[in-house]
């Protein structure tokens, strides 16, 4: 499978690959998500990048939410930030 262009972004460099490969797998599976069925998916996520030790600092996930959005439809980016409204409130 070829890897999506927002992965070759050089702000993502300092990233690791597997954390990457992670969030592409997010994205894949969570693409066609009612929005009733995406908090139970996020906690899903959240779960599995535990249990798999992937974590992101701050920084990371300002660096990989910046290059999505650039790379992302207007629809994209919408429902990108119902996401982070979802997961700010689960905070």
């Amino acid at each position: 499978m070829n890897e999506p262009e927002w992965m070759k972004d050089p702000t993502l460099a300092g990233i690791d690959k597997a954390k990457l490969d992670f969030l592409q797998m997010m994205v894949f599976e969570g693409r066609k998500l009612s929005p009733k069925e995406l908090l139970p998916f996020l906690m899903n996520i959240t779960k599995r990048g535990k249990d798999n030790a992937v974590s992101f600092s701050r920084e990371e996930m300002d660096a990989v939410v910046s290059v999505v959005r650039a790379h992302s439809t207007p629809e994209e980016i919408a429902r990108m930030d119902k996401i982070m409204q979802v997961m700010n409130k689960k905070k």
